[in-house]
């Protein structure tokens, strides 16, 4: 055990020192420190017992070769080996973010669908861009996000078993988010991976895990062989439409009970297809991560501010009631973007690309009596033509009105046409 006290300095590789100001918390790999750091406040994991020097020279080089986006609380600068263990240098994670296992024990909830939505983009684009660098997670599970709850941003920890597509850091995962194969003794990988970003988003949506039905209730006590049936070689989702043995339990599983006919039903369907037994016995047809970044772009789409309640609520072909007061929501106009079709009501906000900033609000004018595009860009400025030719610019703050027939350039390669449902 190589625990560090106050106003201990420890260096780093790059020559300077931190000094320990208290412990934040601490796990089974090693205690995060909050740290003094020129001046700044930083945060220090420092490691019980020395890992090797494989994961040693791999956290160099993670370092060297930088994050691979804004979503990771990446390892900023490498302790040198000193009081018999060492640690990396990461910054600290803000007081508005809290941990993704909060929010699954119902401790903090998600301002909106929205927000839900923009957690679930930014976990998807952090993966993919973690898999276009050449890396594997290898140990993703619910202790490796932090959500603010307003915004739905979202920041990625634990990055040191970050490994080289290929290259095994030691660390398999947890059982209930380890891939089937990987429970059975394989090495994890990006497609090990793309499993464990399935159970996470599943439990995101629906909060509970999708293995977890009347066959691990029924289990008197959960020991590692259980495990690996469950989560590996008798794995069966929850709502697989071919075997009824491990549906939800009322009074367990309430949440995904009640969510799962109240959300979208494409979300349903690609749930199914991603835990069936093809896709658990086969890793390289699963999901790639860009299809869950358009899959999450449909359900904004979708997600409307109800004209009765004022509620959030998802409109989708032949189902139109709002999931809060139980009113049909019309909608009739929308707005078509390619393949898109993007449904218009007073308060709801559209997102034009797979970022989380909303690029367009839609208010309801009352004098009017007519719905408006509000451009939100702080730099962009549309073209929007009528349908006898007029063209008119429509500034940062502008606003553009919903008639048939109109259409809008949002930059010089995304063109939307309003139309009638």
């Amino acid at each position: 055990m190589n625990e560090l006290s106050k106003g201990a300095k420890v260096t780093l590789s790059n020559g300077s020192f931190v000094t320990i100001k208290k412990e934040l918390g601490r796990g089974g790999q090693g205690i995060v420190y909050l740290v003094d750091y020129n001046g700044k406040d930083m945060a220090l994991k420092w490691y019980l017992n020395a890992p090797d020097s494989c994961l040693y020279n791999n956290l160099n080089n993670n370092i060297l070769n930088g994050a691979p986006s804004d979503a990771f609380l990446w390892p900023k600068a490498l302790a040198e080996r000193q009081q018999g263990s060492f640690g990396y240098l990461m910054d600290l994670r803000p007081g508005n973010y809290f941990e993704f296992g909060n929010f699954l024990m119902a401790k903090v909830k998600f301002a909106s669908f929205d927000a839900m939505l923009n957690a679930a983009m930014k976990i998807c684009n952090g993966f993919m861009m973690l898999h276009r660098f050449g890396y594997s997670y290898q140990d993703l599970n619910d202790g490796n996000f932090f959500i603010d709850p307003k915004t739905g941003d979202v920041l990625i920890c634990d990055n040191d078993n970050v490994m080289p597509q290929g290259e095994k850091s030691g660390i398999m995962g947890k059982a209930r988010y380890m891939a089937p194969e990987v429970v059975a003794g394989g090495i994890p990988d990006k497609y090990s991976d793309r499993y464990s970003l399935s159970v996470i988003l599943f439990m995101l949506f629906y909060v509970n895990h999708p293995l977890e039905g009347a066959k691990v209730v029924a289990c008197p006590c959960m020991t590692e062989t259980y495990e690996k049936k469950f989560y590996g070689s008798e794995a069966v989702f929850i709502y697989n439409p071919n075997d009824k043995s491990n549906l939800p339990v009322r009074g367990i599983h309430q949440n995904v009970i009640r969510r799962w006919p109240a959300l979208p039903a494409i979300l349903r369907n690609t749930f199914t297809r991603e835990f069936s037994e093809e896709m658990l016995r086969n890793p390289q047809k699963r999901m790639l991560e860009q299809n869950w970044e358009k899959l999450i772009a449909t359900l904004r789409d979708s997600l409307v501010i109800c004209p009765h309640c004022k509620g959030e609520t998802f409109i989708e072909e032949g189902k139109s009631m709002c999931m809060n007061c139980g009113k049909d929501v019309e909608v009739p106009l929308s707005l078509k973007i390619g393949n898109r079709n993007v449904f218009l009501t007073g308060g709801t906000k559209l997102y034009i690309d797979h970022d989380n900033n909303a690029d367009v609000l839609v208010l309801k004018d009352a004098k009017a009596g007519l719905l408006l595009l509000k451009n939100l860009s702080s730099d962009t400025t549309w073209t929007a033509e009528t349908p006898s030719g007029k063209l008119k610019t429509v500034a940062p703050g502008e606003c553009v009105p919903v008639k048939e027939g109109i259409k809008v350039s949002f930059n010089q390669t995304t063109k939307g046409e309003i139309i009638s449902r």
